[in-house]
């Protein structure tokens, strides 16, 4: 189940066979450890091995998955507690201070991270439900490269994602907004004191609406 090397420890479920890397120095030297996968939350047992022969160099992963040594890359911490777990992309310290209380209040755990790569290196590794993401200000706003990742993930993938956007332009649960913008969620800059109930009720609103759809696939025999 796992490669043991100086930087990087692979794991792979055997529930869905989803893969992720974790660096070494985050795990628990010595002593078998949980950790639950990003992908469906199956809980997997790891056993390290005492013996430093008894294990193999563990290789990074190659193409789009590939990840690097720092250890801010690997989020045991968020795995292990198998709590809601948040991504917030946001650089104002005001707004920040106001969108991870609104998501501790909405009963999530909120990890920031302002770099926009960086974000989209975690996104790939995976465990978020939810992600708040300030609006890029112009093309060349790193933060496009956050959007065209979620653009470019599987249907399967990004619904598991509710994506919140931060916008100085766009009332907030601008539907339409939203769906130009390929988001779940429009939150305007100034109202980011209301956020906690509007999430909780658009959340809940989206989860309801996939349900709905996905029993209406079973139902024609397309799943």
């Amino acid at each position: 189940m796992q490669n043991k090397g100086a930087l990087l420890v692979n794991i792979t479920c055997e529930e869905c066979q989803a893969s992720f890397s974790i660096p070494e120095e985050k795990l628990p030297q010595g002593k078998s450890f949980r950790v639950q996968c990003p992908r469906c939350r199956h809980t997997i047992s790891v056993r390290v091995a005492s013996d430093e022969t008894s294990g193999r160099m563990a290789q990074p992963q190659e193409g789009p998955q590939a990840l690097d040594d720092s250890a801010d890359d690997a989020f045991l911490d968020v795995l292990e507690k198998g709590a809601k777990a948040a991504l917030v992309c946001v650089d104002d310290a005001h707004r920040k201070a106001l969108v991870t209380q609104s998501l501790k209040e909405a009963g999530f755990q909120p990890y920031v991270e302002e770099d926009p790569d960086r974000s989209v290196r975690r996104l790939r590794q995976g465990g978020y439900e939810v992600l708040v993401l300030e609006e890029p200000a112009d093309q060349k706003d790193r933060r496009h490269v956050i959007l065209d990742f979620l653009r470019a993930l599987p249907m399967t993938q990004r619904r598991t994602l509710f994506v919140c956007l931060l916008s100085s332009r766009d009332r907030t649960m601008d539907s339409m907004a939203a769906f130009r913008k390929e988001v779940d969620l429009i939150i305007s800059a100034g109202d980011l004191e209301r956020m906690q109930p509007v999430l909780q009720s658009e959340m809940k609103k989206t989860r309801s609406f996939y349900r709905l759809f996905k029993e209406a696939l079973e139902e024609r025999g397309q799943i």
